[in-house]
């Protein structure tokens, strides 16, 4: 299994029934293929989609439905389709329970950057910002290092921010944390093959470890 694999199998996990919940751009758009059949989510698309389905490699969507990036989805029986300002009203107005989005960097301040790298092109940050402000929680899925090695949980993001403050929890390929400007980073899950020390190393910032840490249990092997 995949480290991007088992952060949206992880996720998916975490969903409750009836959230109103909005999946960003990367690891965050994988976690629809992993959400059990029978849990009732209300999925928001920016563009003005409710209650979608996300397309997956077997059932890759109708052709003529769009998400925000370009990629294929599907209706949903009780799904509705509204226009970009009333999407955006329902984000700023507070009516998304979580949104999970990727992350370049999360600092021990619940800071979050992931909209560009300094040094390289950027489209712009788009709707994360009002995703950042406007959802009740806001999770991010993403791996514990960039590619090149260095970490991705810091003391102070040295990227431009998304937004200040507001990252409610993280999820990573070693666990799964809460963060408050207030506490830092504190680990409540782990995966079984990473200890505490290996989580640790692999963060810049300092790790709090919550008293009653428990095992990951996806249900398929890792």
């Amino acid at each position: 299994m995949t480290n991007r694999e088992r952060i949206a199998r992880k996720i998916a996990q975490d969903m409750r029934e009836g959230e109103f919940v909005n999946f960003g751009h990367g690891i965050p758009y994988s976690v629809g293929q992993y959400i059990a059949p029978d849990l009732k989510l209300f999925i928001q698309n920016e563009p003005g989609v409710v209650c979608f389905g996300m397309g997956t490699p077997a059932d890759p969507g109708d052709y003529e439905m769009r998400d925000s990036v370009n990629r294929f989805v599907k209706d949903n029986v009780g799904g509705s389709f509204i226009d970009t300002a009333s999407s955006f009203a329902m984000i700023r107005g507070g009516h998304v329970d979580k949104t999970v989005l990727g992350a370049l960097q999360v600092d021990q301040h619940a800071n979050i950057a992931n909209w560009m790298t300094p040094g390289k092109p950027a489209s712009g940050i788009g709707g994360a910002m009002d995703l950042c402000v406007g959802a009740g929680q806001v999770i991010v899925a993403m791996e514990m290092r960039t590619k090149t090695g260095a970490p991705k949980m810091l003391r102070d993001c040295t990227y431009p921010l998304t937004a200040a403050g507001v990252v409610t929890r993280v999820y990573t390929e070693m666990g799964v944390f809460t963060v408050s400007p207030e506490e830092g980073f504190v680990l409540i899950e782990k995966f079984s093959d990473y200890s505490v020390e290996d989580i640790q190393a692999a963060a810049d910032a300092p790790i709090h470890i919550a008293a009653d840490v428990k095992e990951i249990q996806l249900g398929v092997p890792l």
